[in-house]
């Protein structure tokens, strides 16, 4: 019950010979020459292979992959490992009957996934298949019913005799079953289609990590020069461990270490380590009492496991490894790698390399999450099962032990918290790997989906974390990061970035075919002068020469009998080749350059990726295989000589743009513009353009949304931009363009003062293009309530808590667009203040949702529906239609961005000898301190682009851009200016305009940021109960901040009547009465006069008297600084004068 398997890295359907013309292993020796086939040929043919790349894997073939692994292999492999279940009876006597003791044996078996229904009709007696859209719609999870394969059994347990010298045991405990049940019991509901932020985790898994430290290490550490290990949370000489696992001698143990030990340092280092293990165990040269003295270690821990200490060994130390010296070797291998680094002659690896990282996506997250909540359901499945094994009660149906709830609650806690597990600390939950996806535009939302967090452990100064690090090359990219806290830590993938998955078919049988010996289970056999094979990092075998096994991999893996995602690392300098098949490693696409003479032009001109992956054209390079490549930059370099001898390379990059984000490869001429500039359009406002986010928006309801009404393609084109999106038609150079990354139009641009109205990074803009619909969206705003459904509801409510929908006189809004059934009808014009879902409760208390101050619009859709909490709702949408106003932002594709500071008239702006009259009028003080000459070398090329005649230059790709040169050019052979000015006349006067004025066309971008949206106005309003100054919220009709910096400008304006009136008036003016005698607070209290009369008034309780009582005009602040210090004992004197 996976995704759709259509950019699956399988790919068998591409794998037609048809397609591509390319020469058999037989013609190996007929092959022509790289020079033959010629640097355009080559140029077309990476174009072809970067497309069909894209149309195999596209950008979310990792999320994909990785939840179709977990929910094909992942969720039974999850299952299988929980193993049995032993209940055993509480052992209480009061309880126990007549009969003995019962005990319960639980087993899971086989997972079985349903397709997303859920039930509805008139009786609610029917199932319908669900659909995303309809999940969507109804606000309902969109998640599959997980159903395991249960077997319980109960029996009893006996003590039997039996003869030792046929069995070997005196007696043994024999099970009598009484029953036994099987069926398929439904455990949880799973979420379909998680698309995660991927989350890279700070260790990598199955490697050991050397660290070099005074406190010591993880896994074996130096502590006052002697060597420990740490296992089951215990502290264990290493000497004693080697001996635990059948080492016979010491001499044994100094050959598994294979280190010279002519360094008297690490001489003294052994010495001390036998000295230790001497002192801490007598005798431990003996297996078994270096077993003995492990098992008195482990059980003194806080919580010892139930083993014993050879069945630890046998299960945590070193898993994969089967036999014991196997496990000594591996050991001994460890302490080599720590003697290297400790003498300088091995380099500590760093935490930062990708060669030590795994992307750990939706699969694994969900594995691990799913883990933990189906460990709690057992949990409480065995305490269940416990109460009824007492007596002679009968078992229930398993139903009623194994609670679903458990794991769908658990899971949807996880989603909406953000708090998932922790990868090895069962106690703590971490945050940051679930993440909204952005909706603005198709961008965004595959940018959100392409993000990689690092999780980093250490607070503070980070360090290098957040810098680039060379293993980073074409894997992440080095522009697209977040500015603040988060920057360097989230990153992007780059354009032709993959992340492998788990290789499922066994690999030891063909590497034994390549030349591996399998590593041999004693501690005799020397080894030193053989490489090591290291699959996923266990030692698995040796091979005798590691260059000539190393190459036949590779060929093997070239010619499609080892899997592709397969890496091959050959470390020449350690003896060692690392081969890794495990999920979450960065790969990536390169060229293969002893074999591209093996490309014959193609009839047809389409290449199938997966063909050119199964003849070895191009291969999948992860970052520990890449430093073992010289790869050339492009195909130009590999036509380059020096010194008239070609230089060799061993891969070629496809186009140098894929080494950058989607983001940053459709910027044109990214790499004329300053880094921040780029940074600021990949990151910010690419992901905040208007565009049109979906295609089918008449069935969405999104709280909120804009879509641009007139969307435009750019003039220019990109590598990447031809690559993505869905096909449009043929372009006169006979490929076919896709523009669904841009989001903007096309305006002519003029670079220009005018009239002071465009400093300062703002623009004046065209009214009358404005009015032809440029840049014109609407925006759409969903309101949501929800009702008790009466039919669902079983217990009893008050009356105030059941909630009706219905239209009834309001005292907080207008109710005139509602109708009976208190929703608006299609097309109501709803203002600030009205009533959008009239709401009461059945005590008549109103429960209404109002539009607030701000916002207004059309009606355009009501949905009345229920969701899967049996709750009804009703979802109102609002159209509004906007038109570009002063104070709306925009930016062009170079991080200029700003907003609009003034609309002109058409008559009034400079227009050229043929009537050309700009769009936009940007200030040319905006180029030389941004740095960003890419603006202008777009809109002069975009300018060619509209006006040349034939096929004109059209690729604008980072790295590879067009000379200043070729676009002068082709602006002359149009006829206008090399350096795109124009002659321009003064639209006011007529007169001609002595400076020449840049222009032309350039792609502009409207951003979310309106100041319809911004716009805060109030003269009275709400206040906060306690200070009575007013709140601080726009949505709370709240005031206008007015800080200590404005303060000082009111001040050095001199305009203390405006001051007077902002902090004062318009804030919290309050009066008290102060006593002009003693200077004290006079209170307003009811006193009696004599005759018996009443007044009520100020009064001096100091002096006694009403007299000489001045009314003094104060902010309720100080009035209320007064109080609270008069509660502590302290008494304010206030001097007055009377004027």
């Amino acid at each position: 019950m996976g995704a759709s398997d259509a950019m699956s890295s399988k790919g068998e359907k591409f794998s037609s010979p048809v397609d591509m013309d390319i020469d058999d292993e037989e013609e190996l020796n007929e092959r022509k020459p790289i020079k033959e086939l010629g640097e355009e040929f080559l140029q077309k043919f990476c174009k072809d292979a970067s497309l069909s790349f894209f149309n195999e894997y596209g950008l979310i073939s990792h999320q994909i992959n990785s939840y179709n692994d977990f929910i094909k292999n992942g969720v039974q492999r999850l299952v299988d490992s929980f193993g049995e279940l032993i209940v055993e009876p509480g052992f209480d006597p009061s309880k126990k009957g007549e009969s003995d003791w019962r005990y319960a044996s639980v087993r899971f078996g086989k997972v079985t996934l349903d397709r997303p229904s859920f039930w509805g009709g008139v009786n609610k007696d029917n199932e319908y298949h669900l659909l995303p859209r309809h999940a969507r719609l109804q606000n309902m999870t969109y998640s599959s019913r997980m159903k395991v394969n249960v077997h319980i059994e109960v029996y009893t347990q006996k003590l039997i005799r039996s003869d030792k010298f046929k069995t070997g045991k005196e007696q043994y405990l024999d099970r009598e079953v009484l029953s036994a049940e099987d069926k398929d019991v439904m455990i949880g509901r799973i979420p379909v289609m998680c698309l995660t932020v991927a989350y890279q985790s700070d260790v990598k898994r199955n490697r050991l990590i050397l660290r070099l430290a005074q406190t010591g290490l993880e896994d074996a550490k130096i502590e006052k020069e002697v060597l420990t290990v740490y296992f089951l949370s215990t502290e264990i000489p290493v000497w004693i461990l080697f001996f635990a696992l059948g080492v016979s001698s010491d001499k044994e143990i100094v050959d598994l270490i294979d280190f010279p030990t002519d360094d008297a340092s690490i001489s003294n280092i052994l010495f001390a380590s036998i000295h230790v293990s001497d002192e801490v165990c007598d005798g431990f040269r003996t297996q078994k009492k270096a077993l003995g003295f492990m098992e008195t270690q482990i059980k003194r821990t806080q919580f010892p496991p139930k083993e014993s200490a050879e069945e630890c060994l046998n299960m945590h130390l070193f898993p994969n490894l089967k036999g014991t010296m196997q496990k000594a070797r591996f050991l001994g291998y460890m302490v080599r790698c720590l003697f290297q680094a400790f003498t300088g002659r091995r380099k500590c690896n760093n935490r930062d390399d990708f060669r030590n990282k795994r992307m750990e996506l939706a699969g694994d997250l969900l594995e691990r999450e799913l883990r933990a909540q189906i460990s709690h359901a057992r949990k409480r499945m065995a305490k269940a099962l416990q109460r009824d094994l007492y007596g002679d009660k009968g078992l229930r149906q398993i139903e009623f032990y194994l609670d679903a709830s458990i794991v769908t609650n658990g899971l949807s806690r996880a989603f909406s918290t953000g708090a998932w597990c922790h990868p090895f600390k069962k106690t703590e939950r971490i945050s940051g790997v679930v993440a909204n996806v952005g909706r603005t535009n198709p961008l965004q939302t595959m940018v959100d989906m392409r993000k990689t967090r690092q999780q980093v452990s250490y607070t503070g100064k980070v360090g290098d974390a957040r810098y680039p690090h060379p293993s980073h090359w074409g894997k992440v990219c080095f522009l697209s990061t977040p500015d603040g806290e988060n920057c360097g830590l989230v990153k992007n993938l780059a354009a032709t970035g993959l992340v492998s998955i788990n290789v499922a078919e066994p690999l030891i049988s063909k590497l034994c075919d390549s030349g591996m010996e399998n590593l041999v289970n004693d501690a005799s056999t020397p080894l030193h002068e053989k490489h090591k094979v290291l699959l996923d990092g266990d030692w698995i075998g040796v091979c005798a020469d590691s260059l000539t096994f190393v190459t036949e991999l590779r060929r093997k893996r070239r010619s499609k009998e080892l899997p592709h995602q397969v890496e091959i690392k050959r470390d020449e300098h350690h003896g060692e080749v690392r081969i890794f098949s495990d999920a979450g490693r960065i790969i990536r696409p390169l060229l293969v350059v002893e074999t591209l003479n093996r490309i014959k032009p193609s009839k047809e001109g389409k290449y199938t990726f997966q063909s050119l992956l199964d003849r070895g054209i191009i291969e999948l390079i992860g970052a520990e295989e890449e430093e073992d490549c010289r790869v050339a930059w492009g195909v130009k370099y590999l036509f380059i000589e020096d010194e008239g001898k070609p230089v060799h390379y061993t891969h070629c990059e496809l186009d140098m743009s894929f080494l950058l984000s989607v983001s940053c490869g459709i910027i044109p001429f990214a790499n004329h513009d300053h880094a921040r500039r780029v940074l600021y359009q990949a990151q910010k406002h690419s992901q905040q353009a208007i565009g049109f986010s979906t295609t089918n928006p008449n069935i969405r309801v999104d709280t909120l949304s804009h879509q641009l009404h007139y969307p435009q393609r750019p003039l220019f084109r990109t590598m990447t931009s031809d690559c993505l999106g869905k096909r449009a038609y043929a372009s006169s150079d006979g490929f076919s363009t896709r523009f669904e990354c841009f989001n903007g139009q096309n305006a002519i641009v003029a670079v220009n003062v005018h009239l002071g109205y465009n400093q300062e990074d703002s623009i004046v803009m065209n009214r009358a293009s404005l009015e032809r619909g440029m840049f014109r969206s609407e925006h759409i705003r969903s309101y949501k309530a929800e009702v008790d459904n009466k039919e669902s509801t079983d217990k009893r409510r008050k009356p105030d808590e059941c909630f009706n929908f219905g239209k009834m006189p309001s005292k907080i809004g207008r109710v005139d667009s509602l109708d009976d059934d208190g929703l608006p009808f299609v097309g109501a014009n709803l203002q600030s203040g009205d009533i959008v879902i009239g709401r009461c409760a059945e005590s008549g208390t109103d429960h209404s949702i109002k539009l607030r101050h701000t916002e207004k619009g059309m009606v355009q859709k009501v949905v009345l529906s229920s969701n899967d909490d049996g709750k009804n709702f009703a979802v109102v949408s609002l159209r509004q239609v906007r038109q570009p106003i002063l104070g709306d932002k925009f930016s062009s594709m170079h991080g200029q961005k700003g907003v609009l500071g003034y609309l002109e008239s058409q008559e009034n702006f400079p227009f050229t000898i043929q009537g050309i009259v700009p769009d936009i009028v940007i200030n040319p003080h905006a180029f030389p301190s941004r740095q960003t000459p890419g603006q202008l070398l777009e809109a002069a090329l975009s300018k060619g682009i509209a006006l040349a005649k034939g096929i004109p230059l059209r690729h604008v790709t980072p790295f590879s851009t067009p000379s200043v040169e070729a676009i002068t050019e082709q602006l002359h052979k149009a006829g206008f200016s090399r350096w795109g000015n124009e002659r321009v006349y003064n639209g006011r006067t007529g007169e001609m305009v002595r400076s020449l004025i840049f222009m032309g066309p350039t792609f502009y971008q409207r951003l979310v940021h309106m100041s319809e949206d911004k716009v805060k106005f109030r003269n009275t309003g709400p206040v906060h109960p306690l200070t009575r100054q007013p709140v601080a919220d726009r949505k709370r009709f709240g005031g206008v901040k007015f800080g200590e910096m404005e303060r000082d400008c009111l001040l050095a304006h001199g305009a203390s009547a405006n001051l007077h009136e902002r902090l004062f008036t318009l804030s919290d003016s309050s009066q008290m009465h102060i006593c002009h005698k003693c200077h004290n607070v006079a209170n307003i209290i009811q006193r009696s006069l004599t005759g018996g009369r009443k007044v009520r008034g100020p009064y001096c309780r100091i002096c006694e008297s009403a007299d000489d009582i001045v009314r003094v005009n104060v902010p309720y602040g100080a009035k209320l600084l007064c109080q609270e210090l008069f509660t502590m004992g302290i008494n304010l004197k206030f001097e007055t004068r009377i004027g």
